[in-house]
């Protein structure tokens, strides 16, 4: 039968890993009426230092006005064993930078694959031995002489891939609570959770940027329900 495994992502760099030092830059770029220096971006720094709650505050002025200076933080991540489907729905995101690993020069003789919700006992069966068939298939193809390019043509969409993506927090404050949604596929609804997780880790503050837009009307519909 054929293996499974669930999707992991993990940050792999970002433009600045410490929450200080990125909230600084961020706010640094929104000073626009200021005198702009590189010696600008170090006393902004030492001032979130010193002082959080001023620090706070910017972000929080920033999180609710114009987004373009939320580009200037870019986020590395590396998604593992996601179904070439989902690899698919998650490169058509266009504001973003991508790196697949590939099919055609790779043997994915050893491939795992991306788990279906449960069925029934015999449909879930059935849809295990359809896989382990296409992985026979593909081997005997590639040991028989066929090229990895066009042997790979047997292979279904739930095969698993890795890739490499790299979004700016404008990007993913988009991104993330789209695909978090219940209308999005279930294996990349989990993608974006561990996204917004790793992204909570790296930088506490970025919860500020998800806030809903009405979040002060739906605070106070809250009330009411």
């Amino acid at each position: 039968m054929p293996k499974f495994a669930d999707p992991k992502v993990t940050i792999l760099a970002a433009t600045e890993r410490d929450p200080v030092a990125a909230a600084a830059l961020l706010i640094f770029t929104k000073s626009t009426r200021l005198q702009m220096s590189p010696g600008g971006v170090e006393q902004v720094l030492q001032r979130c230092y010193l002082d959080a709650a001023w620090m706070k505050e910017e972000l929080s002025y920033m999180a609710k006005t114009i987004r373009s200076s939320w580009e200037f933080l870019d986020v590395v991540f590396l998604i593992e064993n996601v179904s070439r489907a989902v690899a698919q729905q998650i490169t058509r995101t266009r504001q973003a930078s991508y790196a697949m690993q590939s099919q055609r020069v790779t043997n994915v003789g050893n491939a795992t694959f991306s788990r279906s919700k449960l069925y029934s006992e015999g449909l879930d069966e059935a849809y295990g031995e359809a896989l382990n068939d296409s992985l026979v298939s593909y081997n005997e193809l590639v040991e028989s002489g066929m090229s990895l390019e066009d042997a790979r043509g047997v292979l279904p969409m739930n095969i698993q891939c890795n890739l490499v993506a790299k979004y700016n927090l404008r990007t993913l404050a988009s991104l993330i609570p789209a695909r978090t949604s219940y209308r999005a596929q279930g294996e990349y609804q989990e993608v974006a959770r561990q996204m917004k997780a790793a992204l909570y880790q790296m930088w506490p503050w970025a919860s500020l940027f998800f806030q809903p837009k009405f979040s002060i009307a739906e605070s106070l519909l809250d009330e009411f329900v």
